[in-house]
């Protein structure tokens, strides 16, 4: 059986994604994190900036819009909360957060009030010294986010929390401490990252300017599948020791939580027969499974990103190039049909989460996530 179609299947009214990148500004500076994503002297960007976008993604599509709102370290602009508020006020499907939790407990409760999801990204560089703190801090916050759930509105989603661990070399033993102290406290919603290996080649392909044609992934002497796996999997060996990639692989699938597998594939048999199965986007990673070279996505169409400029791309990928930049123009100009992925693999998860199709036969798998409702439902 061979795949042919994949969405996320916790998107029932096919609701446009935004990956938004508010600023460069971050008080971390890791050594796998690519210079255009972070630095120390960024000006944040002023509120009416960041209104703006809002107001032009509601004028598109009303309130049934996913937000994902990262950085940098989103939370260092003193404005965020607001923000956060205005797009609630606005109305939304969902607004989530990515931060590295420097920020005290009660900010992250504030946060909480305004937000519907915090995924909390460790990373080690930074708080290796502060491992107990963090445990604590997150053990606290998930009370937090229990009792609000507990009172929540009539048709106001749940709040949830996710817990990701960008898993340096030489961190396993914090890792599964951590991890344990969790898993104990009743937290499941655990994710266990393999980092960009640093050094002189950080950041390779990576800057929007070069990724849509970085050709690494896609040399023409890498002629088959198999081989590009093996180069890929040469690049991470030699940075994680003895069998710490198996390990943290491991940690996942032991502990893994069916319900998290939040993207549905569709498979072809032969006689024309479907099958389905649910994943995560880490196992596509781990797995090597997340190529949709040649298939029909629909980036641009139901998904942008923004990065720290304002500069607009249809994804991660940034196939197609530029679109344009949200504080220099009144208006988006997005595709209105699905293009033919150029790239051999797509691995972020907001891209990943986008309706993708190996052809147009198969489009009656994914029709719902494209046509469902109108403006503002």
């Amino acid at each position: 059986m061979e795949p042919v179609a994949s969405y996320f299947k916790f998107n029932p009214t096919g609701a446009f994604s935004v990956d938004w990148y508010i600023g460069k500004r971050c008080n971390f500076s890791c050594s796998y994190c690519v210079d255009y994503l972070h630095d120390y002297t960024s000006p944040h960007v002023p509120l009416e900036n960041m209104k703006k976008l809002v107001d032009l993604i509601y004028e598109k599509e009303g309130s049934n819009v996913l937000w994902s709102l990262t950085g940098g370290e989103p939370t260092l602009n003193p404005k965020f909360l607001d923000l956060c508020a205005y797009i609630r006020e606005k109305g939304r499907k969902y607004i989530s957060v990515t931060t590295n939790g420097s920020r005290t407990l009660q900010y992250h409760k504030d946060l909480f009030d305004l937000v519907d999801g915090i995924t909390q990204s460790f990373h080690f560089e930074f708080m290796e010294h502060r491992i107990d703190e963090y445990i604590e801090k997150f053990i606290e916050l998930e009370k937090y986010r229990q009792e609000l759930n507990t009172k929540r509105k009539k048709g106001e989603p749940k709040k949830t929390l996710i817990l990701r661990f960008m898993v340096e070399t030489g961190q396993l033993e914090n890792v599964e401490r951590m991890d344990k102290a969790y898993r104990e406290a009743g937290i499941t919603n655990i994710e266990h990252r393999y980092i960009r290996p640093p050094g002189k080649d950080k950041g390779k392909g990576m800057q929007p300017e070069e990724k849509y044609n970085f050709k690494d992934d896609n040399d023409p002497n890498q002629i088959t599948d198999k081989a590009k796996v093996e180069k890929i999997e040469t690049k991470e060996a030699s940075y994680y020791g003895h069998n710490e990639k198996g390990a943290i692989k491991e940690i996942y699938r032991s502990t893994a939580d069916p319900d998290k597998r939040k993207l549905k594939f569709w498979f072809q048999n032969n006689q024309g027969e479907y099958h389905e199965e649910d994943y995560h986007y880490n196992e596509l990673n781990y797995d090597k499974k997340n190529n949709y070279e040649g298939w029909l996505c629909w980036a641009g169409v139901k998904h942008l990103k923004v990065t720290p400029p304002g500069d607009i791309y249809i994804g991660s990928c940034h196939v197609g190039g530029k679109r344009g930049n949200i504080y220099e123009k009144d208006s988006i100009d997005l595709p209105t049909e699905p293009i033919r992925c150029s790239k051999w693999r797509c691995t972020d998860n907001t891209d990943l989460k986008v309706p993708k199709i190996k052809d147009w036969e198969h489009y009656h798998l994914v029709k719902d996530m494209i046509e469902y409702g109108q403006k503002g439902t």
